[in-house]
């Protein structure tokens, strides 16, 4: 399912959450664990799509010391301007 703003989560992604202890609850529920999963997989999904059209429009890497994918980009690139569109509000909120 693609929202209208563009954004999305994945087949994958959404079996891989509800693979969870509790997933599908908390997924049904719309749980603070769900919705912050939910926008990060959203996150992922746009920046990773924006690179593929333009590698050097974000950076995107494993940071072992969170042991999650980290990514950066500027705050006053496409990346940030396609996020202040989304349904997400402030970039502060992700």
């Amino acid at each position: 399912m693609v929202e209208k703003n563009g954004l999305y989560m994945t087949y994958a992604q959404t079996q891989f959450f509800l693979n969870r202890k509790h997933g599908e609850n908390m997924m049904a529920t719309s749980s603070p664990v769900f919705i912050k999963y939910y926008k990060n997989c959203c996150l992922y999904n746009l920046v990773y799509d924006m690179m593929e059209k333009d590698p050097d429009c974000a950076m995107m890497y494993w940071d072992s010391d969170n042991e999650t994918v980290a990514m950066s980009f500027p705050v006053d690139g496409e990346v940030a301007q396609k996020l202040e569109q989304a349904v997400f509000g402030s970039l502060d909120d992700l």
